[in-house]
């Protein structure tokens, strides 16, 4: 669990263009120990300030980072996808009808 919560973590500040010493400041704590409880055993009210920090669920923290799903508009159709396998079959199969 930890490593998930570091790489959503890491990945959610990037996407936001913030540094972890930034999100560390938000919180109101030293940056070592942010980075201590993220690649530790974090409480879940840790994880929860981490959350409130970032603008995004706890649950969304805890999630791998290999869920997927969604819709995704390709030449007007829409298309709902539920994993990455998924998604991939659905580019390639359009991407196929594309090229012909």
């Amino acid at each position: 669990m930890e490593k998930i919560l570091a790489e959503n973590v890491k990945r959610i500040c990037k996407a936001q263009g913030k540094q972890m010493k930034d999100l560390a400041g938000e919180m109101g704590v030293d940056p070592a120990s942010l980075t201590r409880a993220i690649y530790g055993n974090a409480r879940l009210d840790t994880i929860e300030k981490i959350a409130f920090a970032l603008g995004v669920s706890a649950n969304s923290l805890l999630e791998p980072i290999d869920v997927v799903e969604g819709f995704i508009r390709i030449g007007g159709k829409i298309y709902q996808f539920n994993s990455q396998e998924e998604l991939e079959a659905i580019t390639n199969k359009v991407g196929l009808i594309n090229n012909r």
